[in-house]
């Protein structure tokens, strides 16, 4: 088990000059004597940058009574991400799968989510990889687990081993009111479902080309890993123009 000062001292050799960080987390490795939530995220908070922008990913996949609620509806990427969307964050985006919470001091300056697709135009996810200014860090996780951005290149090459499926559910706004609209997910194609992500070829290479750093915390071997979502979305369009099937494994 880590010492406060032990994750501080670690989490501060991560240098963000970014002005939005998302983060994607799994804090198994994160755990330290009288633990609490909200005293990992003011950790965070601390060595990350109080001037920042933060958005964790909320995601939902499993909607049995398919409905998806702005207020209610839990996030399932994690127990930290669950606790940012109901007691930090300030505003999130609306998408029945995909959605963001959203919290700092540029809060204001974040679109909103306009688009009916998870990574599609107008969509909170473009904003992300169209800016020079947001962060992607993995807490604990490697490129697998939190690399959702680079979906987008996925979809914005339109791939063939993915195709949008409609999500037949009921959604509710902020106000409370019903949104009448038919929002899709771009999900892996029925027709190949054999097809398997290789994000461990990717992140090699994006390590090789000095876009992804990865951090190991000396006492647990915790890793950290750290990528400007801009760099890495150009990067992957690059290789899928060239080859569409790169993010697949042979």
């Amino acid at each position: 088990m880590l010492t406060k000062k032990q994750i501080i001292k670690n989490l501060k050799k991560i240098k963000i000059k970014e002005k939005y960080v998302i983060i994607h987390s799994d804090i198994t490795g994160l755990i330290f004597q009288d633990f609490s939530l909200d005293s990992l995220w003011k950790i965070i908070f601390e060595c990350f940058g109080k001037k920042k922008t933060y958005i964790f990913p909320t995601f939902t996949f499993n909607l049995k009574n398919k409905i998806w609620d702005y207020s209610v509806t839990k996030s399932e990427a994690g127990i930290l991400s669950e606790f940012f969307r109901k007691k930090i964050s300030k505003r999130r985006t609306i998408h029945p799968v995909h959605s963001v919470s959203i919290f700092g001091k540029n809060i204001s300056k974040v679109p909103k989510h306009k688009s009916l697709s998870s990574f599609g135009r107008e969509s909170i996810w473009e904003w992300l990889c169209n800016s020079k200014e947001v962060c992607n860090i993995g807490l604990g996780l490697n490129l697998h687990g939190s690399g959702t951005f680079c979906h987008l290149s996925e979809e914005k090459k339109k791939v063939k081993y993915r195709k949008y499926i409609k999500l037949n559910l009921k959604v509710i706004g902020k106000d409370k009111k019903i949104i009448n609209k038919q929002f899709t997910y771009f999900a892996r194609n029925p027709k190949f479902k054999k097809l398997e992500n290789n994000w461990d070829k990717c992140e090699k290479d994006l390590i090789k080309n000095k876009l992804l750093e990865k951090f190991i915390f000396p006492e647990n071997k915790y890793p950290v890993i750290k990528m400007n979502t801009y760099k890495v979305t150009n990067f992957i369009l690059k290789k899928l123009e060239k080859n569409p099937h790169y993010l697949i494994k042979k």
